[in-house]
């Protein structure tokens, strides 16, 4: 939609327009099934802005609630009447063409610059005076038709037809104006004439950024009766062009000669079809909604950084490594390769210069993908290094270093030296038996039992040295893992969760 109709949209709407206007839950709107559509999406973009808070620019956040406002009062007050406009620029004959669809003379069409300097409105048996005043219609241009023609039923009914001021006006009054009404129109009549119809502001102002409209849209070629019937058919041709390059391809385009009422039914069949249903009017609220979800979504990113992931597990395994737990799991293990006492390196609280760097590489991780105020506001809730150093440490060293088990690998060695001395003083002894190989046999089975117990008492020993390293290892990284979830998680998780509530409701 065009940006610069959006911006003006609700910016100068008339005095008490929404005063009257229920909040969601109350809307009528949620009552009729044709628009229930649209107020639950109303409802999830206001809890979008809520969940959002300060991360949305308060400016953004403000003018997106108060378009939502007029969303829902336009929607509601037009609900059952269908608002159709003539828009188009200077000398295009929208004045004639809105006379010769209406049957009346009441527009003013004419030959000076600007020619139509307010909107003027024809309505068809509908109480269309909310929608007209929200547009900002005043009542003096104003005309119902069946008070003027016959009474009862007509095949427009429910119908509004709005003359807007010409959008290329040297009057900047005037297409402010049309900007205003352009975004609460649920059918977009486009008014060209042969001699501009390929003005690039109509096409990129308008036609080109109002593709999303396209549905609801009608491209008249006036003032045919004023070029060779030859070169009709050509024109319509180029126009077609132009339009499929605004993406506007499917757009229907008729040849029109209001001033001698020409070529008016399929316009009027147009309208018909308009008002037959609630399509339009729920298509022109729904084309505000995407576009007050665009301007939204250009505050929120597209996704989460992973907080639980590889990312965690290699800022856990930096502070474990800085706090020189490494260290201990190693010394211990080296003291499984004797079994005399030994020293047994202790971990502390990590170096000030890797605590910034790991907690640097983090807020880098947490603040990829997205938009500037919500980096902002995952680097606030992040502790600073200091307070990081000092949980750190206080958490490392509360890890008990465990102590390396000797008794059983002592057991195993006295008992193999035991034994092994035992064989030896027999074979010496000749006891039990004094014959020679038997008192080999004897001394060779000593030396055998002291070595099997010096190798197992060994193996045993180192055994119990890798467990207890790698328990120490194990709850090390536990206990780092709790402090870093704590510290570096958790607070930014809350953000993300807030910012995954904010982008799915922008997903409607």
């Amino acid at each position: 939609m065009n940006d610069h109709a959006q911006d003006s949209a609700g910016a100068t709407q008339p005095d008490g327009v929404f005063e009257e206007t229920p909040a969601y839950g109350q809307s009528p709107l949620s009552r009729e099934p044709a628009m229930r559509g649209v107020a639950e999406r109303i409802a999830k973009l206001r809890e979008a802005i809520d969940a959002g808070g300060d991360a949305f620019d308060p400016w953004v956040a403000a003018r997106a609630n108060e378009e939502l406002q007029a969303v829902e009062a336009r929607a509601w007050a037009g609900f059952g009447v269908t608002v159709a406009a003539l828009a188009g620029g200077t000398g295009g004959g929208k004045s004639t063409l809105f006379n010769a669809i209406t049957g009346l003379n009441f527009a003013d069409p004419g030959e000076l610059r600007p020619t139509t300097e307010e909107a003027s409105a024809c309505v068809w048996n509908a109480d269309a005076d909310a929608v007209l005043d929200m547009i900002g219609v005043r009542p003096s241009r104003r005309i119902d038709y069946h008070s003027i023609l016959t009474t009862g039923k007509h095949d427009l009914d429910s119908l509004v037809l709005l003359d807007l001021p010409d959008h290329d006006s040297v009057q900047i009054g005037n297409s402010v104006l049309v900007d205003q009404v352009l975004p609460q129109v649920d059918v977009l009549i486009w008014v060209l004439d042969p001699q501009k119809y390929a003005d690039h502001l109509i096409h990129e102002s308008y036609l080109a950024a109002m593709r999303e409209r396209r549905d609801h849209m009608i491209v008249i070629l006036n003032q045919v009766d004023t070029i060779p019937e030859s070169v009709v058919d050509t024109l319509l041709a180029d126009v077609k062009v132009l339009l499929d390059r605004d993406g506007l391809g499917n757009v229907p385009v008729y040849p029109t000669s209001a001033l001698y009422r020409i070529g008016l039914e399929p316009i009027r069949a147009k309208l018909r079809e308009a008002v037959e249903g609630t399509e339009a009017v729920v298509a022109t609220a729904q084309a505000e909604l995407d576009a007050i979800r665009r301007r939204l979504s250009v505050s929120v990113g597209t996704r989460e950084p992973d907080v639980r992931g590889e990312a965690l597990r290699r800022v856990n395994r930096s502070l474990y490594e800085a706090t020189g737990a490494p260290a201990v799991v190693q010394s211990l293990r080296q003291a499984g390769y004797s079994l005399g006492q030994t020293a047994i390196a202790n971990a502390d609280q990590p170096a000030a210069s890797m605590v910034v760097a790991t907690r640097d590489a983090w807020i880098a991780h947490v603040r990829s993908g997205l938009p500037d105020r919500w980096q902002e506001a995952v680097t606030e809730v992040i502790p600073e290094p200091e307070r990081i150093r000092r949980t750190i440490g206080a958490t490392i060293r509360k890890v008990e270093t465990p102590k390396v088990p000797r008794f059983g690998a002592l057991a195993l060695v006295a008992l193999g030296f035991i034994l092994g001395v035992a064989g030896i003083v027999c074979a010496a002894l000749g006891i039990p038996v004094g014959a020679p190989a038997a008192r080999i046999a004897f001394g060779v089975a000593g030396v055998v039992c002291a070595a099997a117990g010096w190798f197992f008492g060994r193996r045993a020993h180192i055994s119990a040295a890798e467990k207890a390293a790698l328990a120490y290892g194990d709850i090390a990284m536990a206990a780092l893992y709790d402090s870093a979830k704590k510290l570096l998680v958790d607070p930014v998780a809350k953000v993300l969760e807030r910012h995954r509530e904010v982008r799915e409701s922008l997903q409607v």
